[in-house]
């Protein structure tokens, strides 16, 4: 009778143990999964970033930038300064700048963007995305937020 005691004690832990690693696993897959579904805005740091001088870009010039993986162009308007992102809204293909059109132009599906950022004919879907730049001692940065995903 002892054993079958023995026996019942043991399969009720490896039971308990079982369930307990479940519901434990369950647990972090839920909240990562949260996490990753719904990032939070305060996880992601801000990172300031040197983009140019203020008098290397005449007005209406464009100029790529690359940090890493991340294709930018730093534009100068009459309005100042902007950062886009260099990767087409359609399909993220790399555009390239027209400076004697004033407009950015995707040859994969012929999507082409203003010098502000805007879609003006093509398939791309929405602008491109565009980065707060900050203008402070005659240099120009931007602002990129840092995730565990990289930059964005």
């Amino acid at each position: 009778m002892s054993e079958e005691k023995k026996e019942n004690r043991r399969q009720f832990l490896t039971k308990g143990l079982m369930g307990g690693g479940l519901f434990a696993s369950a647990v972090l897959l839920l909240k990562h999964g949260f996490d990753f579904i719904f990032p939070s805005e305060a996880e992601a740091k801000k990172r300031k970033l040197l983009v140019g001088k203020v008098d290397e870009l005449k007005i209406g010039e464009a100029v790529e930038v690359t940090y890493g993986e991340n294709d930018l162009f730093l534009v100068r308007s009459d309005d100042g300064f902007k950062v886009f992102s260099a990767i087409c809204t359609h399909l993220g293909c790399k555009i390239k700048w027209e400076g004697y059109r004033n407009r950015f132009y995707c040859a994969c599906h012929k999507g082409i963007f203003s010098a502000n950022g805007e879609v003006i004919s093509g398939p791309p879907p929405r602008p491109l995305d565009e980065f707060e730049v900050e203008v402070e001692d005659n240099l120009v940065y931007m602002w990129m937020k840092e995730s565990n995903r990289g930059l964005s």
